[in-house]
C-alpha cells in the first residue's frame, strides 16, 4: 500500500510574485473625514390653494337624511371619528392620508346603514361631478349640485338642505375637468 502524501509541518505560503504591488503615492494629499450623512426629511403635506380657469370635477359621497337632527346627529358622529383618528399618534408621514381614508370608509357604512338616497347601496358615493352635467333624478338637484361645487377637499361641511332632504356631503376627490368625446359609431354592416 502506498504512503498518503505528507504535508510538512512548517509550511509557508508565499503570495504570488506576479501581481503587482500597490505604490503608495507620495503626492497625494490625505483623504479627507467621511462626510456625515444626510438626514432624510420627512413629507409634510402643504395645503396649498389650486386656483384655474377649467371646470373642476369632484368625486363625491353623499348621505341623505329625512330631518335635520338625524343629518347633525351623523355630522358629529363623523367629526368626532374624524378628530380621534387626527389625535392618535403615529411616525407615518402619510398619516393624514391614511386618516382621510379611513374616514371616507365610515363615511361609507355610516352611508349604507343610514342613507335615504338611492346611492346608499354603493356607500353614498355620486360619482364625478362637475357643472353642467346631467343630473340623475331623485338624486342630486342643480342646488345641491352648486354647493357641491363650493366644497373644499378634506373638510366635511354642515348638513345641507335641499328638496329631497338634507344631505351631508364629502368630497374624496378633485380634478380639472375634461369633456370626454363620445365614442363615434361605425355604420354597422349587416353580417348577411
Amino acid at each position: 500500500m502506498a504512503e498518503q502524501p505528507q504535508e510538512p509541518e512548517k509550511t509557508v505560503y508565499q503570495r504570488d510574485k506576479t501581481a503587482k504591488e500597490p505604490k503608495p503615492l507620495a503626492d497625494a494629499p490625505k483623504s479627507p473625514a467621511k462626510p456625515k450623512p444626510k438626514i432624510k426629511k420627512v413629507f409634510v403635506p402643504k395645503k396649498t390653494t389650486f386656483t384655474t380657469d377649467k371646470p373642476m370635477e369632484h368625486r363625491v359621497r353623499n348621505i341623505r337624511l329625512t330631518s335635520l337632527e338625524s343629518a347633525k346627529m351623523i355630522f358629529d358622529i363623523l367629526v368626532d371619528f374624524q378628530n380621534d383618528l387626527a389625535k392618535a399618534e403615529m411616525d407615518d408621514p402619510d398619516k393624514p392620508f391614511h386618516d382621510w381614508e379611513k374616514v371616507e370608509k365610515f363615511f361609507s357604512r355610516l352611508a349604507k346603514k343610514y342613507s335615504i338616497c338611492q346611492s346608499k347601496k354603493l356607500g353614498g358615493d355620486l360619482g364625478w361631478v362637475y357643472k353642467g352635467m346631467t343630473l340623475p333624478d331623485q338624486i342630486m338637484t342643480k342646488e345641491l349640485l352648486e354647493e357641491i361645487m363650493k366644497l373644499e377637499k378634506f373638510i366635511i361641511p354642515d348638513p345641507v338642505k335641499s328638496n329631497l332632504g338634507f344631505h351631508i356631503l364629502m368630497i374624496c376627490e378633485s380634478q380639472i375637468h375634461t369633456p370626454r368625446d363620445k365614442p363615434e359609431e361605425k355604420e354597422s354592416r349587416p353580417l348577411f
